[in-house]
């Protein structure tokens, strides 16, 4: 039971034919004639939930606002997607793209207060809802479908495997198969080393944010009948839980654990089929890739709150330590969440890991900074 309410925190914390293009804002083109896909809406996405409208923080109304959702195919579904584009007008071409990825039961709006930070820095960065979370509606993977020769086809469902298809589908069709710099947060950092270990020909490199990688799968969870599960999933979104979560994520808890961040970190959850794609990922078990993890090539920053409560400081040294080619940084003053509590100093980590990546005296392999 024990290990049951531990898994259940540790997840619950870590919330926080032609295509049509997007339809939320609007596009115009810069001086210069480059496309700009700047999203300057002054309305909130109709697949938002309506208690957006009492957000009071400039960069979650600012982030919600930009959220676009589109068709992206995935192995002959149309799975609408939702993410945050690059404003445009920050972009440097030099640089590759760096995609961002929430973590369990998250949103792209985790990365509301880094993003901005990001783009100051004329990076061109995406915050990507993965399927089965976020804004993403999952509909598709969930139902049996035809293929193009009316042969029936089962549901893809939405646990890892799943979850990597729509990534590489993403980065084919949005990204154009540009190399990416990955970055992922909490469960996302499994996510994205689940996703580096199949493509690698995607991943420039990665960015490993209080990562989970080392915990293997998400526990007794996975085998919980369906009736049992269910009932875990109803808590798990409950206002008291996540209020709990919450105060567990920060190392400022009184400036940061609030009310809104709690409100802001459940949001997906009151969308449509949310019970259903989290019963999905539960029932797959989860991510396990701690016995590859030193396959993992590329160059890794690790990034990692100096107070986390929820994932040990042990583990940001056993990604350095097992990792062939990573370098560890600690976040000063901030919990499990440093983009979000911490993100100016997140921001000033990556952009110096992305100029790194042009040196061409190569970095010394598994360093560690302050």
């Amino acid at each position: 039971a024990n290990t049951t309410v531990r898994w259940t925190m540790l997840l619950a914390s870590c919330t926080s034919a032609a295509k049509p293009r997007a339809t939320n804002g609007r596009t115009r083109r810069t001086d210069s004639g480059r496309r700009d896909v700047r999203m300057r809406s002054t309305r909130f996405p109709a697949f938002v939930p309506s208690i957006v409208q009492d957000l009071q923080e400039p960069y979650a109304k600012d982030m919600a606002m930009n959220i676009c959702r589109e068709e992206i195919e995935v192995q002959g579904r149309n799975v609408m997607s939702s993410y945050v584009p690059p404003s445009g007008a920050h972009v440097s071409s030099d640089r590759p793209p760096l995609l961002l990825i929430h973590g369990f039961d998250s949103s792209c709006m985790e990365f509301r207060r880094l993003r901005p930070r990001l783009e100051e820095r004329k990076l061109e960065s995406w915050a990507f809802d993965l399927l089965g979370w976020g804004f993403t509606d999952p509909t598709p993977c969930l139902e049996t479908c035809e293929d193009d020769e009316s042969r029936e086809m089962e549901p893809m469902g939405c646990g890892p495997e799943a979850k990597t298809k729509h990534l590489h589908a993403f980065w084919t069709q949005k990204l154009e198969r540009r190399p990416m710099v990955l970055l992922g947060a909490s469960l996302g950092g499994a996510a994205a080393l689940h996703f580096a270990l199949r493509h690698p020909e995607a991943v420039k490199a990665l960015v490993l944010v209080d990562a989970q990688g080392f915990i293997e799968g998400i526990g007794p969870m996975a085998t919980l009948p369906t009736p049992f599960a269910k009932v875990g999933l109803q808590v798990l979104k409950s206002v008291p839980l996540r209020d709990v979560a919450n105060r567990m994520a920060y190392f400022d808890k009184e400036k940061f654990a609030t009310r809104e961040a709690r409100d802001i970190g459940r949001l997906h959850c009151l969308l449509p089929h949310w019970e259903e794609a989290n019963l999905s990922f539960m029932q797959s078990g989860g991510y396990r890739v701690s016995s590859d993890i030193q396959r993992v090539s590329q160059k890794t920053l690790v990034l990692w709150g100096e107070q986390d409560a929820i994932l040990e400081p042990r583990y940001a040294t056993q990604f350095q330590q097992t990792l062939p080619n990573a370098m560890l940084r600690w976040i000063k003053e901030s919990g499990h969440v440093p983009h979000l509590e911490q993100p100016e100093r997140t921001a000033e980590a990556i952009e110096e890991f992305m100029q790194s990546l042009h040196e061409r005296k190569p970095q010394q392999p598994n360093t560690t900074l302050a």
